[in-house]
């Protein structure tokens, strides 16, 4: 009896223990298996398709010549923002540049606002200005000429600075770097955060 009874025992002891064992494996799967779903809808939830690529329909952009309501009175300003466009857009090669008539979408830019007298660094005791600061802004509108609606209108903007005794020609390079930072975020924003 004393040996039926360690057998009977010993059986119960294993298929008890071979219970737990198989209840720990299943728990252990449940839970890999609910944490690959939410890590999976956590991450399907965080993250966003920018094609970089325009949609189907748009194939072509117009570029009419940038506007300045900044009052700054910098004659070539525009022209060269407005170049400085047209080139970036025909590398990129996502929209084509074409005349307005043709364009299946257009690019209105105006310079709102320049500021190029910033005090960024003084130096010492003395309060000497040492660096200044350019900021460039610009209110644009994309508009999707095939739909007949503006497909983004926001405010860029865009800043660069200079040492102080590098005088107007400094100034007048970090306002070429502000005005090609600019353009840089113009182009992104209309070719690839579709």
């Amino acid at each position: 009896m004393n040996d039926v009874t360690r057998q009977s025992g010993g059986d119960r002891g294993r298929k008890h223990v071979g219970a737990r064992v198989g209840a720990r494996v299943a728990a252990r799967s449940v839970s890999v298996v609910v944490t690959a779903v939410a890590l999976a809808a956590a991450l399907g939830g965080c993250y966003s398709f920018k094609g970089g690529s325009a949609p189907a329909h748009l194939s072509s952009v117009a570029i009419p010549q940038v506007e300045d309501v900044s009052g700054s009175g910098r004659a070539t300003m525009r022209q060269d923002l407005t170049q400085i466009l047209v080139r970036k857009f025909r590398e990129d090669n996502s929209l084509r540049v074409v005349d307005e008539p043709a364009a299946d979408s257009r690019l209105e830019v105006t310079i709102t606002v320049v500021r190029d007298a910033e005090r960024l660094a003084v130096s010492g005791g003395q309060e000497l200005e040492t660096v200044r600061g350019v900021t460039l802004e610009a209110r644009v509108v994309f508009r999707d000429n095939v739909r007949r609606r503006a497909v983004y209108e926001r405010v860029f903007s865009a800043r660069s600075q200079y040492n102080i005794d590098q005088g107007g020609a400094g100034e007048t390079d970090a306002l070429a770097r502000a005005i090609d930072n600019l353009s840089n975020d113009i182009l992104l924003a209309t070719v690839a955060q579709w």
